[in-house]
């Protein structure tokens, strides 16, 4: 991944971070180095991502290829419960609903593997008279409902609303993921993601809410703990 001293073309991997963590569970500690290659040197969008993962014990370095994205960052924490940081990998995908991609991967004894993370909430919602809001999330089978009506003026200006009736029937507009990060909330060092996904209104700039969700690993698929829903402000 290392240019060897030529001259840098627009095509070169650069090294974004680097990290000396054990991934591998042998209790030693691994180079972990993170790599992005864009298109040009002019734009900040990553083409490609590349984690290489050395083990002084094996001859030859683990590389994980992953798509790309904007401001890409590498996190560790043992999110499984093998005893081993996994390496945790997120980027922006630079659209307006401002989401990002994620991706997890453990490598214990040497072997890199692929984890899923958690799909995002299944959320529907409807706007209602006297400028109120439902949302539902499947997962949980909970329903919210939101009073929007300090929002009168801009919807009753915008056509939406007349004296308090809404005008045209009119679903919520749910996002992925905004945030997806690890936390350590327990003392056995094993990490949940906490999850953030934005609730839009009439138009995607609108936003009306923020739904809340966090997951923990078991066995073998996430489980969700808890969701909640915030009006935003």
């Amino acid at each position: 991944m290392i240019n060897n001293g030529h001259k840098r073309t627009a095509n070169d991997f650069v090294l974004l971070d680097r990290r000396y963590i054990d991934v591998t569970g042998d209790h030693i500690l691994d180079r972990i180095s993170f790599y992005g290659q864009k298109y040009n040197p002019d734009t900040a969008y990553y083409k490609q991502l590349v984690v290489e993962v050395a083990d002084r014990t094996q001859p030859k370095p683990a590389i994980i290829t992953l798509p790309g994205g904007y401001n890409p960052t590498m996190q560790f924490c043992d999110l499984n419960g093998d005893n081993a940081a996994d390496i945790y990998v997120s980027a922006e995908t630079g659209g307006s609903a401002g989401t990002s991609d994620f991706y997890l991967y453990t490598d214990l004894n040497n072997i890199p593997k692929q984890l899923p993370v958690p799909q995002p909430l299944e959320i529907s919602g409807q706007f209602q008279d006297q400028y109120q809001v439902s949302i539902s999330i499947k997962e949980s089978n909970k329903t919210f409902t939101l009073d929007l009506s300090e929002r009168k003026n801009q919807y009753d200006q915008a056509g939406y609303y007349r004296n308090g009736k809404l005008i045209t029937p009119t679903n919520v507009l749910p996002n992925a993921y905004t945030v997806l990060r690890p936390v350590r909330l327990s003392h056995d060092g094993v990490c949940s993601l906490y999850g953030i996904q934005r609730i839009a209104g009439f138009y995607n700039a609108d936003t009306i809410a923020y739904v809340t969700s966090l997951w923990k690993w078991h066995t073998n698929h996430w489980m969700l703990l808890e969701t909640d829903v915030r009006k935003a402000p």
